[in-house]
C-alpha cells in the first residue's frame, strides 16, 4: 500500500498545512524579494533575511538576484515593449497562465542580471548553494512533504506549493494588478 507518512491527518489538517506553507512562502517573496530586496523600503536582521532566502530555496527554486533583477526591470520599463512580463504587451493570458515562463526568460538575460541584480547577495551560501543548485531545495521540499505527509497526501501538498507562486504571483498579481 502507500506509504502513509509520518503524521496521518484528517484531510483539513493536511489543507491548513499547504495554506500556511504557501502563505510563508508569499510573505518570503512580498517581504523579502520585493520590499527588502527589490525596493530595499525596509531592512530585515540578517537571521530573517537568510531564512527566507531559505525558504524560497526550498519552495520555489528562486534565485534572489535573479528575481530582484527581473522584477527592478519590470519597474524601470512597466507596460513597454522590455518590461519583462507586461499583460500589455504579451496579453493578460499569456500573464496570467505563463508568466513564470516570462521570468525564466527574462532571468536568462546577463545584461538584465547584471544592470539591475546590484546588491543582492553574494555570500558563500548564494554562491555555492542557491544559485548553484536552485532546483535542489525544490526535491528536498518534495522529499520532506512525503516522508511527513505520505505519498498522496504530500505530493498534493507539494504540488500546491509548486503552482501557488507560479499562478498568484507571476500570473494573478502581476497579470491582473498590471491589466
Amino acid at each position: 500500500m502507500f506509504y502513509p507518512g509520518i503524521f496521518d491527518l484528517p484531510w483539513w489538517a493536511y489543507t491548513l498545512i499547504a495554506l500556511a506553507l504557501t502563505r510563508i512562502t508569499i510573505i518570503a517573496v512580498t517581504i523579502f524579494l520585493h520590499r527588502h530586496q527589490t525596493h530595499r523600503a525596509l531592512d530585515l536582521h540578517p537571521a530573517i533575511s537568510h531564512f527566507f532566502r531559505f525558504w524560497l530555496w526550498l519552495t520555489t527554486g528562486m534565485i534572489t538576484r535573479e528575481w530582484v533583477a527581473v522584477h527592478r526591470k519590470h519597474h524601470a520599463k512597466v507596460e513597454t515593449a522590455e518590461d519583462p512580463h507586461s499583460p500589455q504587451v504579451y496579453g493578460i493570458g499569456r500573464v496570467l497562465l505563463l508568466g513564470v515562463f516570462l521570468y525564466v526568460k527574462a532571468a536568462h538575460n546577463g545584461e538584465t542580471l547584471a544592470k539591475y541584480g546590484r546588491g543582492t547577495p553574494d555570500d558563500w551560501l548564494e554562491r555555492n548553494l542557491y544559485s548553484r543548485f536552485p532546483k535542489s531545495g525544490v526535491v528536498l521540499m518534495a522529499l520532506v512533504n512525503l516522508l511527513l505527509f505520505g505519498l498522496l497526501p504530500g505530493a498534493a501538498i507539494f504540488a500546491v506549493q509548486m503552482i501557488w507562486i507560479p499562478f498568484w504571483a507571476a500570473g494573478v498579481i502581476n497579470g491582473g494588478g498590471h491589466y
